[in-house]
């Protein structure tokens, strides 16, 4: 068994000692389960290795893995002529109206109409991505960067928000570095929205919209644009809430706690179907908030982008200077919530101080009290140690005045048996004490002297 046909057991999930029948089955309940071309085009392959392996064992393979309907030249085959000639057209016209049926999906795939993160699951987010991000660009006016906006239509409708676009012309720059001059067409402050015209005649990539009152909480979604003037960003979150209002607009916002930062504004808010349900206009931060943004919902909007009517100058002039009151309004209203916010963070803040000093006090008295106990226990010990060395050395001065009285004692006995067994020993020779003896006796004298001596030492060492 070569390498492809253990390839293809492990494709069908087989062991290499299946039977006909087990592939068979496991090619059919594949079939079933995968939609993924891909996928299907490696089950055919696997299934056509593992038809060869068998047919070259000798196995009736053939008959056996083939699909349970009959093949059609069995079928007419025992049919009459004019029957076998009948199937041959029906196979012929269902041929036919297969092969029309994906020569028409192709088209309507290459014109978006039909929306293919469908079939791939909702789980390939670097599809999505690679996807979408022809269609984002960097808004810019005056010279510098707003934020950003994203492609509607091929022929160059870009949607944005209106606090991002506050003139009449700018620039968009797509991820690939080309830069169009686009003009206003349309803005709504009571919507943050704003759509733009580009003006270079060409096909542009474009993201299709979906429905945002079909989201809800919990769906995955993926935030795009250029936050910090970094181009063609993409965050990951989820739908937190699929409808919250504000008091400064009259859309309603999709929450979300993808990361959003300054420079977001105006970039889509996509579904893991790869469509456009909102578009990214703000958040609210503080010393304890996290993850609240909030995409302004497309379907708001969809009037504006399928309208696409060209405001007149009048008219933009006028809605462009009811930005900033807009602006101002829901920056007076956040940072109402914020100040709100922020005090219950400060009388937090303080009573956790307060909280840490009480328990510094306590803390603090604890320490002193037990220092005062290890105090008052040093003085005790050491006075106790002081008074036991003065019993030592009072009792060890007692011991050796006594040794030393007792050594002497002992010699001065020693001595005065000496002196006596000397005279008497003068005396028996018929001598005058202290005489002089002779030398074997005076020996023996010293000699028991020093023993005498030697054991007053060992009896009183000092």
């Amino acid at each position: 068994m070569d390498a492809n046909t253990k390839r293809s057991f492990e494709i069908l999930g087989l062991r290499e000692d299946a039977p006909v029948e087990d592939a068979h089955r496991a090619y059919r309940r594949l079939l079933a389960e995968k939609t993924a071309w891909s996928d299907v085009k490696e089950i055919n392959w696997a299934y056509e290795c593992i038809k060869e392996y068998f047919s070259s064992q000798a196995v009736d393979a053939p008959s056996s893995l083939q699909d349970p309907s009959p093949p059609e030249e069995s079928i007419t085959s025992s049919l009459s002529q004019p029957e076998a000639n009948s199937r041959r057209w029906v196979v012929v016209a269902v041929s036919s109206c297969i092969a029309v049926a994906l020569g028409i999906l192709v088209v309507l795939l290459v014109l978006k109409v039909i929306d293919p993160f469908h079939w791939r699951g909702s789980a390939d987010l670097s599809a999505i991505i690679k996807t979408v991000k022809p269609s984002i660009v960097t808004v810019t006016t005056d010279g510098a960067a707003r934020g950003s906006g994203f492609v509607v239509s091929n022929d160059g409708y870009i949607v944005t928000n209106a606090h991002v676009m506050r003139e009449k012309t700018g620039k968009a720059t797509f991820s690939d570095g080309s830069v169009v001059d686009v003009d206003l067409i349309i803005v709504d402050p009571e919507r943050d929205f704003a759509l733009l015209k580009a003006r270079g005649a060409r096909q542009y990539p474009w993201l299709r919209l979906g429905d945002s009152a079909a989201c809800s909480e919990g769906d995955t979604v993926i935030a795009a644009g250029t936050p910090l003037s970094f181009e063609t960003t993409f965050t990951q979150g989820i739908i937190s809430s699929s409808r919250r209002s504000f008091p400064a607009y009259r859309a309603s916002f999709i929450q979300t706690d993808a990361a959003l930062s300054p420079g977001n504004s105006g970039g889509p808010l996509i579904n893991l179907a790869g469509r456009v349900i909102g578009i990214n206009s703000l958040k609210i931060s503080g010393l304890s908030v996290e993850g609240m943004g909030f995409a302004v919902a497309i379907n708001d909007v969809k009037h504006h982008i399928s309208g696409k009517k060209q405001m007149n100058d009048a008219d933009l002039s006028r809605e462009l200077a009811r930005i900033d009151e807009k602006v101002e309004e829901m920056n007076q209203w956040r940072d109402h919530s914020s100040a709100m916010e922020e005090k219950k963070v400060r009388d937090r803040v303080v009573e956790e101080q307060w909280e840490r000093e009480r328990r510094r006090r306590e803390l603090a008295d604890r320490f002193e009290e037990a220092n005062r106990s290890l105090k008052e226990q040093k003085e005790n010990e050491e006075r106790r140690i002081r008074e036991e060395g003065d019993r030592y050395r009072t009792q060890m001065r007692e011991q050796m005045e006594a040794k030393r009285n007792a050594l002497s004692q002992c010699l001065q006995a020693a001595n005065y048996h000496y002196q006596s067994a000397w005279n008497d020993s003068c005396k028996s020779m018929d001598l005058s004490t202290h005489c002089k003896l002779p030398y074997s006796t005076a020996k023996a004298l010293d000699q028991r002297l020093m023993q005498s001596r030697n054991e007053c030492f060992r009896l009183y060492p000092q």
